[in-house]
C-alpha cells in the first residue's frame, strides 16, 4: 500500500478507526469477565481449603473426645460396681 501518512484523515478513517476500537473494547471487556471469572473461582477454592482446614482438627477432637467419654463412663460404671 502506498499510503501518504502525511495525508489528512477522512471522516471515513476515523469512523473505521471508532469500528476497530469498539471491536477492542468488546474483546478487552470479554477477557476481563473471563479472568474476573477464573478469580473468583480460585478464591472459592482457596475459602472452602480454609474451611476444610479448620474442620478436620475440629472433627478429630471430637471423635476422641467422644470416644474419651464412653471410656470415663465405662470406667466409672466399674469402679461404682466394686
Amino acid at each position: 500500500m502506498d499510503e501518504d501518512r502525511n495525508a489528512p484523515a477522512t471522516k471515513g478513517d476515523l469512523e473505521n478507526l471508532e469500528l476497530r476500537m469498539q471491536g477492542m473494547e468488546t474483546r478487552l471487556n470479554e477477557r476481563h469477565e473471563i479472568l474476573r471469572a477464573e478469580v473468583q473461582h480460585g478464591y472459592d477454592d482457596l475459602k472452602e481449603m480454609f474451611r476444610d482446614a479448620q474442620t478436620e482438627p475440629l472433627k478429630a477432637f471430637y471423635n476422641f473426645a467422644q470416644t474419651n467419654g464412653e471410656r470415663v463412663a465405662s470406667v466409672e460404671s466399674d469402679t461404682g460396681s466394686l
